[in-house]
């Protein structure tokens, strides 16, 4: 009997200890498994339910996809935004300087006057006015000046003299420099521009094999005799000329519009 009560008693604790740590496994997996099928097997496949739960995951899809695009839309929006209120000063600066480098002041005759398009004023002392002359593209095609020969003699309409000098001063002084120019006087004329006398001297000087074409017209201006001459190569003497015979008039309207001032004053 003893014997017996022993090995029942072995086969009890045998038992109780096999099945407490089964009882205790189970106990605490089952939550964990039971969970399991509630997220992967909760709707039979394809059954209503189920398409419903499928419909509602890609409503939430597309409900983040659509605000990830307006957040992103709204960065860049932000981000032009900047850009426009940063962008413009930097932009006007850089005009600014570009156009201040590009637009020069206009180079004005001693009338007051614009000088005719393409002359650029080089130098400038007390008796003479010095330009540069380009054509429309930018390219140098001749040069001109403005000096002041001397003060007119007396109001004479005598033929040969201008201003009371004779014109044959004003030839011979244009003949010096031509020789000393290595050029040659080619005419010679009087004309009347606005009712005042002009002295007209046509010249040529040569530089190597080049030919240049010389001009220098005299009239009386404020009691001075005003000397405009001009050097070009031979294709744009007509329109230097053209231009010259532009400056004199504007000389002579010059002293026309200081006589009256003057008559007005008193």
């Amino acid at each position: 009997m003893l014997i017996r009560a022993i090995a029942l008693s072995i086969a009890l604790l045998v038992g109780v200890g096999v099945i407490l740590p089964l009882a205790t496994e189970t106990t605490e997996a089952g939550p964990h498994h039971s969970k399991y099928k509630r997220q992967h097997h909760r709707y039979r496949k394809y059954s209503k339910a189920w398409w419903r739960q499928y419909h509602r995951r890609q409503r939430h899809r597309r409900a983040l996809a659509a605000r990830r695009r307006a957040l992103r839309l709204q960065q860049l929006r932000l981000a032009e935004a900047h850009k426009k209120e940063t962008a413009p000063a930097a932009i006007d600066k850089k005009e600014i300087v570009k156009t201040s480098a590009a637009v020069e002041p206009p180079s004005l005759l001693p009338s007051g006057e614009q000088a005719p398009a393409g002359w650029k004023k080089t130098s400038m002392t007390p008796g003479e006015l010095k330009f540069g002359v380009s054509d429309s593209k930018g390219q140098q095609v001749g040069s001109a000046s403005i000096s002041i020969m001397g003060p007119a003699m007396a109001e004479s309409n005598a033929k040969n003299t201008l201003g009371g000098v004779p014109v044959t001063s004003l030839r011979r002084d244009v003949i010096n420099r031509m020789i000393g120019e290595n050029g040659w006087v080619v005419n010679d004329f009087q004309k009347d521009l606005n009712g005042k006398k002009v002295y007209v001297v046509v010249a040529q000087s040569q530089n190597g094999g080049h030919v240049s074409s010389r001009m220098f017209y005299f009239t009386e201006v404020n009691v001075r005799i005003y000397s405009v001459s001009t050097t070009s190569n031979l294709d744009s003497a007509d329109r230097l000329s053209d231009e010259t015979e532009k400056v004199i008039n504007s000389l002579q309207n010059g002293s026309r519009r200081n006589t009256q001032r003057a008559a007005l004053n008193e």
